[in-house]
C-alpha cells in the first residue's frame, strides 16, 4: 500500500487527501470493538491494546515521514477517539452549519508549509466505519490552507513566527464575543466572505485514513444517520521541529505520551518522544495582536 506522489500534492494544493491503508479487516475489528467499548467504559486508552496495535502500524510512521519530508518523526498527539453521534431532525442547512462550524485548529506560516523538514503537524485519521455523506463526514475548504498561511507569513512578528506551528483554534468573522479565541480571528482573505464558500465532504470507506491540514478551514458536520461516525486521530512532527499546544492539552499529552510508550513494542516505541524539549506551551489569554487585526489594504 503507497502513498503516492499524487496524493501528496493533492494534500499540498487542497489541503485534503483520502488515502488507503493496509490494515486487515481483523485489524480494523479488533480496533473498532476497542474503541466501542473505550466509548462505553471510558478509562485509560493505553489498556485498550486493540486499539494501541493501529496506532503503532508502521504505515502511519511511513505515510507522516513522507507527507513532513523528514527522516524521523514522532507523535505530536495519538490515540484520541472522535466521534459523531446521531442527531435527531431538524438538521440545519449547510449554510447554516458551515457558517457556525468553520475554523482553523493550526497556525502555521507558508515558509513552514514549504520548509524540509516540513513544519507543520501531519494529521492523519482512521475511519473505522464507513463515512458516507450524511454521517458526519467532515467538511473541507480545499485550498484554503495556502492563503490563510500566506496571510499569516506577512503579519506575524519574528517572535511568533518562531511558536508556529500552534495548535490553537481560530474561525472567521464574526467571532462571537464569547469565544474563546476572541478577538483574534482568521481575515476574510478573498473576493467574498469564507462563510459563503462551500465546503466538500470528505466521504471514506472503513480503513481509509483522511490526510487532512487544519491551518485549512473545515468543519465537523451533523451526522443525520443512524449510527455513529467513528474515526481514531493521530498526529505526527518530524523530529527537530517544535510545535505548541495550549497548557492544558500539553499537560494532558506530557502524562500520557510515557504511558502509551510502555504499551508499545520494543521496535516502536521510538515513536513515542523521550522528551518535550519541542514542545512549547501556548494558550488562549496569550492575545497575538497581528491575529486580532482587521486586514490592512
Amino acid at each position: 500500500m503507497m502513498f503516492t506522489d499524487a496524493q501528496l500534492a493533492q494534500y499540498e494544493e487542497q489541503g485534503a487527501v483520502t488515502i488507503d491503508s493496509p490494515l486487515s479487516a481483523g485489524e480494523l475489528d479488533r480496533a473498532e470493538a476497542a474503541w466501542d467499548r473505550w466509548m462505553q467504559e471510558g478509562g485509560d486508552l493505553c489498556e485498550y491494546q486493540d486499539y494501541v496495535d493501529v496506532l503503532q502500524h508502521p504505515y502511519f510512521e511511513e505515510v507522516a515521514r513522507k507527507l513532513l519530508r523528514a527522516e524521523k518523526v514522532h507523535l505530536w498527539w495519538g490515540l484520541h477517539p472522535h466521534e459523531r453521534a446521531p442527531v435527531p431532525p431538524p438538521y440545519g442547512t449547510c449554510r447554516e452549519q458551515w457558517s457556525s462550524g468553520l475554523h482553523v485548529d493550526i497556525q502555521a506560516t507558508m515558509e513552514d508549509f514549504d520548509a524540509t523538514p516540513r513544519r507543520m503537524r501531519a494529521e492523519l485519521w482512521l475511519w473505522l466505519n464507513d463515512v458516507p455523506e450524511n454521517r458526519g463526514a467532515m467538511r473541507i475548504l480545499h485550498g484554503s490552507h495556502r492563503p490563510i498561511m500566506k496571510h499569516w507569513s506577512c503579519v506575524l512578528r519574528p517572535e511568533h513566527k518562531r511558536e508556529c506551528p500552534r495548535v490553537h483554534g481560530l474561525r472567521p468573522p464574526p467571532v462571537p464575543e464569547k469565544a474563546m479565541a476572541f478577538p483574534e480571528h482568521v481575515p476574510d482573505l478573498a473576493e467574498k466572505p469564507w462563510i459563503e464558500y462551500e465546503p466538500t465532504p470528505h466521504v471514506a470507506r472503513r480503513g481509509q485514513i483522511l490526510l487532512v491540514c487544519t491551518a485549512g478551514l473545515h468543519s465537523a458536520w451533523q451526522n443525520e444517520d443512524v449510527v455513529p461516525r467513528k474515526a481514531m486521530g493521530t498526529a505526527w512532527i518530524a523530529e527537530g521541529v517544535r510545535g505548541g499546544l495550549p497548557k492544558n492539552q500539553a499537560d494532558d499529552m506530557m502524562s500520557f505520551f510515557p504511558r502509551l510508550k510502555t504499551r508499545l513494542r520494543p521496535e516502536r516505541a521510538h515513536i513515542v518522544p523521550d522528551n518535550f524539549d519541542w514542545l512549547i506551551e501556548t494558550g488562549y489569554d496569550q492575545v497575538w495582536e497581528e491575529t486580532s487585526l482587521p486586514l490592512q489594504s
